[in-house]
Formats: structure tokens, C-alpha cells, sequence
């Protein structure tokens, strides 16, 4: 009975989460997603990934989350100072017993430029730009109509609702800025502030109703810290706030280069990450030269453990990164970009 009880109050928050945008707790895999200055802003020429995410498949049918990013960082080649960077994302979401789809489509743009001579410090803004496409499988909802009054539900009584669309396309706009200061290599902090959803579409399926999206305000902390031998820390934080509801995540990775030389990239990093209220994430990463593969599991600790027996997601996530320019043209101090664990 609790099981029921519980997939049913999942249904129903899924419906509600509809107002809010797609997350994820790999934000550092897409990490224009969280802001579009992030875009193109790393040390090689292009940065490709791919996650998937499976949530509540212990409660209730499995919410999934599959995500895709190709970018492309310019300019470095010609003017060393300076960096532009573009990027396409994709990002497709299946929740509830309807199997409602949100698939995002997302180009974005960003421009970085170098403040100091000692390439240390590094302003940035972005804009993204995006089509949203939402939709749900009518058979499998239910209507009050479809209640006769005598023997209860009636599958076969015709459940469409006037004015009701099972299919919506909407335009968004984002734009987001972000600062680093890299001393050194393997030392850089990183700050960014973001703005998605300016255009506030209406989610409404209903014909002549409103319900606008609200705007998501995201800031994101982060950075490097070199220890010991070939050990560093990589510690992270997000602050989310859309409408009413808000997000708050902080952890770190530790990461162990298994090679003296850094150049070789071979490395294992060790992490855990707390989002607020909500749930204990532990994850691991292997890296080897631009190749990434990232695992984590959310153990919920928010107030459904008494059915999802602590139960949440899991998510897994494989990125590259790479050089396509044969000749770069070296400044005179080589460009730090920050290290968002990715």
C-alpha cells in the first residue's frame, strides 16, 4: 500500500517538476547547462560527452535523463588572449506512468578573453540560445471523466478534454558569466552566474490557460587545489533558485594522477558531493589523457527514504577531449583554464 501510495505522490511531483528545468547531478559533464560561459572554455580544441541517468526505477517507473554535448574552442590558434567558444547540446527526459518527453536542443556561445599578461586571469560571457520540445502519451493517463459514477473507471470513455494538446514547442534564452584566476597549472578558482528561461514560455497544455516556466539563476564555485605528490582536490559548489524551489550541492574530488608525469593524464579521482535536503552522492572517475568515465549513485536521505529505502539514481557519464589544429601558436604564458572535473 505504501508503494502505491508513494507512486502516486511521485506522479504527481513529477507533474509539478514540469516548471522546473532538467538536472543533474554530473552538472560538471554539461557544464554549459548550468552556464553557457562554460562553453568552449577548457585547454584543448573540443570536449565531446554523453551521461545517462536513471531515477526512482526502485519505486516507481524508472525517470531517465540522457544528455549530449559537442563543443569547439576558437580562436586560441590566432589570438592567444582570447577564446571563443561554441557548443551544441542535447538533452531528452522520460518521467512518469505517461511517459511525459522533454527534449532540449541548445546552441550556445561564448566569448573568453585574458585580462593580465600573466594569462592568470580570464573574464567570459555566453548566451544560449534553445528549443524546447515537450510531450506525453495520452492512453496512459486518466481523466475524471472517465469515472462513470456506477462502476468506477471506464477505460473506454473517450478521456480527450477540450481545449487539452499533447504536444508543445518553446524557445528559451539563457546567458550567463563566469571569471577564473589560474596561477599556475593544476591551481585556478572559478566563478560563474547564469540566467535560463528569460523568456519564461508557457508550459500550459490546455488551450487559453498560463502556467510560465519560471527562470532558473544558477552560481557556481570551484576550482583546484595541488597537495602533496600527484594529489589535488577539486572542490565544487551550486546554488539553483526557479521559483519557489532551489538547489544547493557542494562536494569535491580527490584525484591521484597514477603517472609522475602529468602530461600523461592517467589518473583515478575519488568523490562525494551533498545536495542539500536531498541526497548523499559518491562518485568515481577514471581519466586517461582526454578520456573521461564518470560513475555516481544517489543515496536518497530526503523524506521518501521510508519507501526508496534510501534508494535515488544512478548516473554514468563518458566525455573526450582533444586537439583538431596541428599548429597552435603558444603565448607567451600558457592559458590556464579552470578544472571543472571534467
Amino acid at each position: 500500500m505504501k508503494n502505491i501510495i508513494l507512486g502516486i505522490l511521485l506522479i504527481l511531483l513529477a507533474y509539478q517538476s514540469r516548471s522546473q528545468d532538467i538536472n543533474s547531478s554530473q552538472f560538471y559533464s554539461i557544464p554549459s547547462n548550468i552556464n553557457p560561459a562554460f562553453t568552449g572554455f577548457f585547454n584543448h580544441d573540443f570536449y565531446a560527452a554523453a551521461s545517462d541517468k536513471n531515477q526512482w526505477s526502485s519505486v516507481t517507473g524508472p525517470y531517465q535523463t540522457i544528455g549530449a554535448t559537442a563543443q569547439l574552442s576558437l580562436l586560441k590558434n590566432k589570438r592567444p588572449s582570447s577564446i571563443i567558444g561554441t557548443g551544441i547540446d542535447i538533452v531528452h527526459d522520460r518521467a512518469g506512468a505517461t511517459h511525459f518527453n522533454t527534449t532540449n536542443i541548445s546552441l550556445s556561445f561564448s566569448y573568453l578573453q585574458v585580462l593580465d599578461k600573466k594569462y592568470s586571469h580570464i573574464l567570459g560571457f555566453g548566451i544560449q540560445n534553445g528549443l524546447s520540445f515537450r510531450k506525453f502519451d495520452l492512453s496512459k493517463a486518466t481523466f475524471g471523466n472517465q469515472y462513470n459514477g456506477f462502476d468506477g473507471f471506464d477505460p473506454n470513455m473517450n478521456p480527450i478534454e477540450n481545449g487539452l494538446n499533447t504536444k508543445q514547442l518553446d524557445y528559451n534564452l539563457a546567458i550567463g558569466s563566469v571569471y577564473s584566476y589560474a596561477p599556475k597549472a593544476h591551481s585556478n578558482l572559478y566563478v560563474g552566474f547564469s540566467a535560463f528561461n528569460l523568456i519564461r514560455p508557457n508550459l500550459s497544455f490546455y488551450e487559453g490557460q498560463e502556467n510560465r516556466q519560471f527562470s532558473r539563476f544558477a552560481a557556481m564555485v570551484g576550482g583546484e587545489v595541488t597537495l602533496k605528490g600527484t594529489w589535488s582536490m577539486l572542490p565544487s559548489a551550486l546554488f539553483q533558485k526557479q521559483g519557489p524551489n532551489m538547489e544547493i550541492m557542494f562536494g569535491t574530488f580527490a584525484r591521484y594522477g597514477l603517472m609522475h608525469n602529468r602530461a600523461e593524464k592517467l589518473a583515478i579521482n575519488f568523490g562525494l558531493w551533498y545536495r542539500y535536503m536531498d541526497a548523499i552522492i559518491p562518485a568515481i572517475k577514471m581519466e586517461y589523457k582526454g578520456l573521461n568515465i564518470t560513475v555516481n549513485y544517489d543515496i536518497n536521505v530526503s523524506k521518501l527514504t521510508k519507501v526508496s529505502r534510501f534508494n535515488g539514481s544512478g548516473e554514468v557519464s563518458i566525455s573526450y577531449s582533444g586537439l583538431l589544429f596541428k599548429e597552435h601558436k603558444k603565448p607567451i604564458k600558457p592559458l590556464f583554464c579552470p578544472t571543472m572535473s571534467f
